[in-house]
Parts: C-alpha cells; structure tokens; sequence
C-alpha cells in the first residue's frame, strides 16, 4: 500500500520521496508558499499612538534619511587621513613602483656606462665607470 501526502500549497495528493520530511508535492510548491508567507512577514500592523489614538504604520527610513553630508564628510576625511597616514609611515623602499620608476630603471639598464661609486677618481679628478660592452674599467 502506497501512502500519499497532500500538498500544504496546492492541496494535490503526491507520493512522498522523503519520509516524513516533504511537506509540498514539488520544489516549486515549496519556493512558492516561502514566498507567500514572507509577503506576509513584510505587512506591519499598525501601532497605536497612545498621546492622539491614531495609527501609525511603522515605516523604514529610506536611503536618503540614513545618509547625511555630514557623514559623507567624515567618511572623506577619515579615507584622506588614513591614506597620508600610510603614506608618512610606509618607507620609500616598500612603496609600490610606478610606471616611471620602471621606465627609468629600464634606461638605466640599457646604458653602457655605470658610475663605480668605491673607486679613487684618476689624477685628472675624472669619476671611474664601468664599460657594460668592453667589460673595462674606464674613466671619463
């Protein structure tokens, strides 16, 4: 003998797949009567002022009561505080590189000539470079 439930939604007889557990004869009796009842949840009651006896519906502040300029200007100045604050403490070798310093570190590379910073400059007070294309010490 097969045992059929009826549908808390649509009312029909169905065979139920899950014991016990299926209330509604297909999932979308089931997404339907979640609708239904959460239109349901969204009506207020009316609420009873107890100084002139009228009822007044409960409302949501819209959007436009929940921003003010003044909040907008707080949020700013706080962003803008933050920001030069990470900017003073953040030292420069951990900054992240722009397209300028990597253009400038790429000219750099493609130089021949590189200054030798620890060497004596000559007897004429010529700075000593190092040749990328000869592999020599030069001073100019």
């Amino acid at each position: 003998m097969i045992k059929t439930e009826i549908c808390k939604y649509c009312g029909e007889d169905y065979v139920p797949k899950r014991r016990g557990a299926q209330k509604f004869c297909s999932n979308s009796c089931r997404s339907l009567n979640w609708k239904k009842n959460q239109q349901f949840k969204e009506l207020k009651v009316p609420a009873v002022n107890s100084i002139d006896e009228k009822s007044v519906l409960e409302q949501k502040p819209s959007l436009h009561e929940k921003m003010s300029f003044a909040g907008i200007g707080n949020a700013a100045a706080g962003a803008a505080v933050a920001e030069i604050a990470k900017n003073i403490i953040t030292p420069n070798a951990n900054k992240p590189a722009t397209k300028k310093d990597i253009d400038d570190l790429k000219a750099f590379l493609k130089s021949r000539y590189f200054l030798v910073k620890n060497m004596r400059r000559d007897t004429q007070g010529r700075p000593a470079y190092y040749d990328m294309i000869t592999g020599k010490v030069i001073h100019m």
